[in-house]
This record gives structure tokens, sequence and C-alpha cells, in this order.
């Protein structure tokens, strides 16, 4: 279609800016409104496919229901009917600003912070598409299809999406024959099978973050069983951010853009929220930061402190007993007569005075002193950063600490949620009774051939919260395991029999 072509009498062409599958997209203006607009035209021609044509009309349907500031508005629909080209034409509203890949291309590099506010910018705008009903997939998130205008400041500048040819709605999604679309290197696992979730654009995203830190197309990254590996400097903190961006297999992403948004600009870099599986009367203190995870508890006997509280019970019991003898004892004496009322009185008043304000605070601080020195709390720590996990003890002033292991990261965490059984099964199959066994929960942190075993004395609940927390940091799935216990072993009578 040759430049100054007028298309339905409104409509002329200035020039073309791409083609693709039988799509020609030009710069236009507006005969009526004098406007810059974008008209996308799709060919009757040997490229022309019946998808091809699903596909346009899609892109026309959905983006008539879109009202954001940074995607085009929908204009008009048409028919085309030049001697040169017949076929349908959309016109959106033209955005006058560079793509990712243009800057790129001339040889810009995004910074950490850069890409973070872009990726925040981005992900509000995934957020609305996904929010749709029903949620609109752009499946094409590139470098090419991102704008970015008007920087001032320590802004970045306007970010906008563009060309929405590959869209999807998860409605029609299943009653779609399978057509594969996308850009190579951007396009997740899934979507070559033609399969998309709003987790395909995330992983998407993810890519093309890569490219703008690196320059690098993320089909020559380098790749560890379907995992990007990035190279750029950055904080712990981005990078576990882009590898779940980037996992190949979807259920281990982002659910959605707006859960990766939460994350992006999460303080402590937690990506779950498991405060409702903390248990509400745990001593235990987790704490985050960018770069390291620290989980603190105390080492307390609970059965010996129970046996303790047990003892210092009796005083308070006799202390009830002695203001309900006092009672018992004015009254008996009131009705005998032998003292008399006044001096009686005087007499029930100093010893319940002597009693509340002597007696018991006397007693509730030695109690606390003794209970003190009987129960020694010591706080331990664990603390896992990308280098090291380290053991500490916090008894006095100084910490003692100990690495434990020089692995980058833990390779398994695995949970034993405990469990009681009284029957066996020998080597033939037959049943065996030697007494109740109970295996205790248990909580695994494996880095190599380094184990390490959280305390016995934490309890099924907060052994499962401290599970979810380190898998979530560690970006590591949390195994349950329920290993072999060992037989009893069977009563002898000492060759007596």
């Amino acid at each position: 279609m040759k430049p100054n072509t007028i298309l339905v009498e409104r409509y002329q062409i200035r020039e073309q800016l791409s083609h693709k599958n039988g799509r020609r997209t030009f710069l236009a203006q507006d005969l009526q409104s004098q406007d810059l607009v974008i008209v996308k035209v799709l060919r009757f021609d040997a490229d022309f496919e019946w998808d091809d044509h699903k596909l346009f009309e899609r892109e026309a349907s959905i983006l008539q229901n879109l009202d954001h500031p940074t995607i085009p508005k929908y204009l008009d629909y048409f028919n085309v009917d030049e001697p040169d080209c017949q076929g349908f034409g959309l016109v959106q509203t033209y955005i006058s600003a560079p793509s990712l890949e243009t800057l790129v291309k001339a040889g810009r590099r995004f910074s950490e912070r850069e890409a973070i506010e872009l990726a925040d910018r981005v992900l509000s705008i995934l957020t609305y598409l996904h929010g749709q009903l029903p949620p609109a997939i752009h499946r094409d998130i590139k470098p090419s299809n991102i704008l970015l205008g008007n920087r001032s400041g320590n802004s970045i500048g306007d970010i906008y999406l563009v060309d929405f040819g590959s869209v999807q709605t998860a409605a029609s999604k299943n009653n779609d024959t399978i057509t594969m679309v996308g850009s190579y290197g951007y396009m997740p696992l899934e979507q070559f099978g033609g399969q998309t979730t709003p987790a395909s654009d995330l992983y998407s995203l993810g890519m093309t973050i890569f490219y703008l830190m690196t320059g690098t197309h993320p089909a020559e990254l380098t790749q560890v069983n379907g995992q990007v590996k990035f190279t750029a400097e950055v904080s712990n903190r981005f990078r576990r951010w882009l590898e779940k961006m980037t996992q190949p297999h979807l259920d281990k992403r982002f659910d959605s853009a707006k859960l990766a948004q939460i994350a992006l600009r999460s303080e402590d870099g937690s990506y779950g929220d498991f405060e409702h599986l903390k248990p509400a009367n745990t001593n235990i203190r987790v704490y985050h930061d960018r770069e390291k995870i620290e989980i603190v508890w105390p080492d307390i006997d609970r059965e010996k402190t129970a046996r303790i509280d047990t003892v210092f019970s009796i005083p308070q019991h006799l202390v009830s007993y002695l203001f309900i003898g006092n009672i018992i004892l004015f009254f008996s004496t009131a009705i005998s007569g032998s003292i008399g009322l006044g001096h009686l009185l005087l007499i029930t008043f100093f010893v319940m005075m002597f009693t509340a304000f002597i007696l018991i605070p006397a007693g509730a601080i030695s109690a606390a002193i003794i209970k003190g020195c009987l129960i020694k709390n010591v706080d331990y720590k664990l603390i896992i950063d990308d280098q090291y996990i380290y053991r500490g003890k916090s008894q006095t002033e100084k910490d003692k600490t100990k690495i434990l292991s020089q692995h980058p990261r833990a390779q398994i965490v695995a949970y034993n949620p405990g469990y009681t059984f009284d029957e066996y099964l020998d080597s033939d199959g037959k049943a065996l009774r030697r007494g109740k066994v109970t295996v205790s929960p248990k909580l695994y942190l494996y880095c190599g051939d380094f184990e390490y075993k959280f305390n016995d004395k934490l309890s099924q609940a907060e052994l499962w919260w401290l599970g979810k927390e380190l898998s979530d940091f560690l970006n590591l799935e949390l195994q349950v395991i329920y290993p072999t216990p060992r037989v009893p072993v069977e009563a002898t009578c000492g060759g007596g029999c």
C-alpha cells in the first residue's frame, strides 16, 4: 500500500511500520481529526489464514472493551477494498514513544532501580488486563511491544503496552484450536502448546527484564534444566524475584500479576503470606531483609516449665484459702460473740491488708526470681544468606556464631509431620505388634552432604510454618516426607527361656 493512499475516505497512509503474517501496520493521519493514528490491515493474500482473521477480530473486540491510559484506544474497524489490497482495517490511537527494543539496540542498559520501576508499571497494566471478565492475556510481552516516553527527573518515564494482535481471553482459549503465538525467547513452555494463563505473561515480562539489563536476547542466555541463569550484578532479592517470574514450570511462578507486584514491592523479600500459619502462642521470631532470613527461638523445656508452674501454683492456692479462712473466721467469731464486732473488723482488716499488699507481692516476686533461676532460657538463631547457613546462641551480650555450611543455597527443605503406629510388617509381609511407636514432627535443611535438623521441642504447627517461610525464601518446594521408622527390638529373656 503506497504512501498517501486514503482508506475509506478518511485515513491517509504515511508510512509502513511493520509487516508480519499477512498484516501490515501503518502510521496514518485521520483526515477528520487531523490526529496521527495506527492502522492495522489484514490482507487477503497468499499468507492469509483464517486463524489470523480470528486473532485480528479478537484484538478489535478486546480493545473496544479496554479503557486504560497506557493501552492504545480502539477507534475504528472497516473493510479494505483497494485495487492492490483487500481485507480488514483496525484503527488505534498513536503513541509517540520509542520501544524498549529500540532503546536497547541504541546501547541503553537499564539499572536495577529502573528495571524494578518498569516491571512495577507493567505489572499494573497486566493486573488490569488479567482482571477483565474474562481475563485478557496479552501473550506477546516483549521489548518491542513496550514503549517508554516522557522521561523526567528520577522517574523512568511513561510506560505503554501495545500490539494486542496475540491477545486471548481465558474464556476463548478453551474453545479455540491450538494456535501458537508469541515470540521465541519470551514465550514460556506452556505457550508453545497453545495453552496460556495470566502467569504466561509474567514469564515474558521476566525475560524482557533480562534483555533490558544485559542486552542479550533471552534465547542466547545459559539455561540449566530450563531455568535461565541471570548473570547481571543485581541484589539477591531482585534475582530471586526474577527467578520466580521465569520459572519454566507454571506452578512455580507467581499466581498473578498482583502477587508478583506485591513481592516486588515487599521490603522483606517475602513472596507469600504465611502469617496465618504462625501459631498464636509461639515464641519463635522470623525476620526477613533483602538478603537473608533469620529465625530466633528460645530453648525452652516445656515439660520442665509445666512442672515448675504446677509447684508454684500451690502458694497461690494457699493465699486463696487464707482469704476464704478469714471470711469464715469473721462470720464464726461474729456469731459466737467472743470478740466485739469492732475488734473483729479491725483484726480482719489488718490480716487482709497484710495478705494483699505484703504477702502476695512478696510471694510473686520470690516465685519469679526462683523460676528464673530454675528455667534458663537461651535464644538460638538460624541465619541463612546467599553464602552461608549460620547457627548462633545468645546467652550474653556476645554472640558465638558457627558457620554450618558454605553451600550457596539449601537444596532441600523437608518436613515430616509426625505420626503414631503400633503395627509393622517384617520382610515377609507378616504383621508384627511390638507396642506403640510415635515419630515426632521434624524439619530439615539439606545442602549437599550437610543436614540441619530443627529443635525437636518445636511443635508440629511451628515446624510447618517455618518450613513454608524457608521454602518461600529459598525458592524451593517444601518436601513432605514420611521416613521409615525403626522397628522396636523384640524382647528376649536373655537365654534363660
